[in-house]
């Protein structure tokens, strides 16, 4: 019973999706049609991703290259730069999530070897940012991209057409805000060195590859499923308790409220109502990203968004991963590290945090509307 109580309250995330297809299943107890709710395909194609980051994490790869970008750099605003480069082209790839658990860390490794203690706190908030703007140009990039593109078909050059403006405007503020931020100061060098472990690296690098070309339609989910499992248990069977298991049954769960809810009458003229044009759901999505976060709400309103307005949802879901400390779920994994290394300065993160992510919500709105 203590690890069932554990597992429910480790993830309050999940434990709220929990609770809303409990309720869900009280209204609409018609169990046969629950397994017509859930889309496998996104749970697969995250589940694979997640294996393979967690292999190729372990394996040091991505520490491996950004130790390799700021060695012996001695410049404090380049060494800032490089990071946030680092971090915001990494999330079009392995999700922002990933990149924030991996790099963090390192950021406050380098901070703390480098005597800058001061500017730590900057470099992971423009450090989130760039994971969160970087991740929302691609359909592999978070969570919630996976679902849209992958449940429902849409173009993949479509798709970057409606993310590149948000990606591109945050790629042009962050490095404003480095160079306006961060002095050219002389600091220590990083001399330390970081190892690739073994040659399961090229293990993890198929598998990730195998979850790519399941995103982008080219192979066939279960065939990739079915591969990467086969790998996982060969060459790495303990890196399958790395996967978050928390965040893919919050899928699950809002699969079945949204599909149990979007059969009730009201609920349905309610959502008719309110997303009736592509400014109304760009700015629902947005709104409710603030509030259950940007995953939650995309599974949540894309199951009464016309699909018209899909891609004004697509745009709406990303921008609200900015504001709120929980506006993307990716934004906590830095909070906490943060406030366990400076648990004295967490009112003055999230004053921080707060401030420059309305900043550039408002800015990229602008843009988006002015295009």
């Amino acid at each position: 019973m203590q690890h069932i109580k554990h597992f429910f309250l480790k993830d309050k995330v999940f434990l709220i999706a929990f609770v809303f297809a409990a309720f869900s299943i009280i209204i609409h107890p018609v169990f046969s049609d629950y397994k017509t709710y859930i889309n496998y395909k996104v749970l697969i194609v995250m589940f694979s991703l997640m294996l393979s980051v967690a292999g190729m994490t372990d394996q040091h790869l991505f520490t491996f290259i950004a130790v390799k970008m700021v060695k012996h750099l001695r410049d404090m605003r380049l060494i800032a730069l490089v990071i946030i480069i680092t971090t915001f082209f990494l999330g079009m790839l392995i999700t922002n999530d990933a990149v924030l658990l991996t790099l963090v860390p390192f950021t406050l490794f380098v901070t703390s070897k480098i005597n800058r203690h001061k500017e730590a706190l900057i470099i992971v908030i423009l450090q989130t940012l760039a994971a969160n703007l970087g991740s929302a140009l691609t359909p592999m990039g978070d969570p919630q991209n996976i679902f849209l593109y992958t449940n429902f078909n849409i173009p993949f050059w479509v798709f970057m057409s409606k993310t590149a403006v948000i990606t591109i405007t945050g790629f042009i503020l962050l490095m404003l805000t480095v160079f306006v931020v961060f002095k050219d100061d002389v600091v220590k060098p990083i001399v330390e060195d970081v190892f690739i472990k073994d040659y399961r690296i090229w293990i993890y690098l198929v598998m990730f590859i195998l979850a790519i070309l399941t995103v982008l339609h080219v192979i066939n989910p279960y065939i990739a499923l079915g591969i990467v499992v086969l790998l996982g248990l060969i060459f790495s069977r303990h890196e399958f308790r790395k996967v978050d298991y928390h965040l893919l049954l919050t899928f699950v769960m809002f699969f079945i409220f949204t599909g149990n809810i979007s059969n009730l009458e009201a609920v349905q003229n309610l959502f008719e109502r309110i997303l009736n044009s592509p400014t109304n759901v760009f700015f629902t999505g947005l709104l409710v990203s603030q509030v259950i976060s940007n995953v939650p709400a995309t599974v949540l309103l894309s199951a009464f968004t016309e699909e018209a307005y899909l891609l004004d949802l697509l745009q709406g879901v990303n921008v609200g991963a900015m504001g709120t400390i929980i506006g993307s779920l990716a934004s906590l994994i830095t909070f906490k590290f943060v406030i366990k290394l400076y648990p004295e300065r967490f009112k003055e993160y999230l004053i921080k945090y707060t401030v420059i992510c309305l900043i550039y919500m408002a800015v990229i709105i602008s843009v988006i509307f002015i295009l």
